[in-house]
């Protein structure tokens, strides 16, 4: 569990002078590392006994010490080879270093994804009278990706994008149809009860998350990402890249299903009859 998670945990048993700390270092890591324990504590409107007290909390030795790990820990952890983009990089090295990422982070799903889960996916899509995609953050752009693409497949599909909607859509949601989540993490409490919600009006849930996480626990079909680590601070591009990934996938095991002639071309998605200059 990264600092953040368990400053958020233990947020609740803090008094009132240590929650302030709390929300502050929460809402801004990445300056809390270059501030003095005095600017913490005017910014906070704590005194510096309390400072060192909150960090003490958890487990370490002094403020010092509380920033140098805060620090290691705002650095995403890949489960591949990653080079962070530092601020001294020059172009070619933000080109050269951004490829790499994306091309590791590319060989590490083809290693790490079940094709029977793929396969399971697109047959719950193919199947369904109609799909609702859902997504919060970031991965509202892959919703939207995933509505275009299996709607040029002919599916009945919809991206479901803002709170009140999904709330509206997944608790009228009726046996036939399908609920699509992204989610990085699997941890997203909304996307959560979402799920929870339209399997209670009959639905069924094809979830695109983390293994292993409380939104796969709540699935019917899982098609399993491994994601980095603390999500709750980065969405890198490759962890993103990943999950355009497997709606591609899905796209094309959907369309040899379906009998389409060119599932891995689709031309329809830049159909040579519109209008050129």
């Amino acid at each position: 569990m990264s600092i953040l998670q368990r400053i958020l945990q233990d947020r609740e048993s803090m008094g009132a002078a240590e929650q302030r700390v709390a929300d502050y270092i929460s809402k801004a890591p990445g300056q809390v590392i270059h501030m003095s324990m005095a600017k913490l504590s005017e910014n906070c409107s704590a005194s510096d006994p309390t400072i060192v007290r909150f960090c003490r909390r958890f487990g370490f030795d002094g403020y010092q010490d509380f920033k140098l790990h805060l620090a290691q820990s705002l650095v995403p952890s890949a489960p591949f080879a990653y080079e962070q983009i530092v601020a001294n990089d020059g172009i070619e090295n933000i080109v050269r270093k951004t490829c790499r990422n994306s091309l590791n982070a590319i060989q590490r799903v083809l290693e790490d994804l079940v094709p029977e889960q793929i396969e399971e996916a697109a047959n719950r899509l193919h199947e369904a009278v109609w799909t609702g995609i859902y997504a919060t953050g970031i991965s509202e752009v892959t919703a939207i990706d995933a509505e275009h693409k299996f709607q040029r497949l002919g599916m009945r599909c919809a991206a479901i994008i803002g709170r009140k909607k999904q709330w509206m859509h997944a608790e009228s949601a009726r046996p036939g149809e399908v609920v699509l989540i992204f989610s990085q993490s699997g941890h997203t409490k909304q996307l959560v009860e979402i799920a929870i919600a339209a399997r209670a009006g009959g639905a069924r849930v094809v979830s695109i998350t983390a293994a292993d996480s409380p939104l796969a626990r709540v699935s019917d079909t899982l098609v399993a990402v491994l994601p980095y680590d603390r999500t709750e601070l980065m969405t890198p591009l490759a962890s993103r890249l990943n999950h355009h990934l497997v709606v591609n996938m899905l796209v094309t095991a959907i369309a040899v299903i379906s009998g389409s002639e060119f599932p891995d071309q689709l031309p329809a998605l830049d159909s040579w009859q519109t209008d050129k200059i």
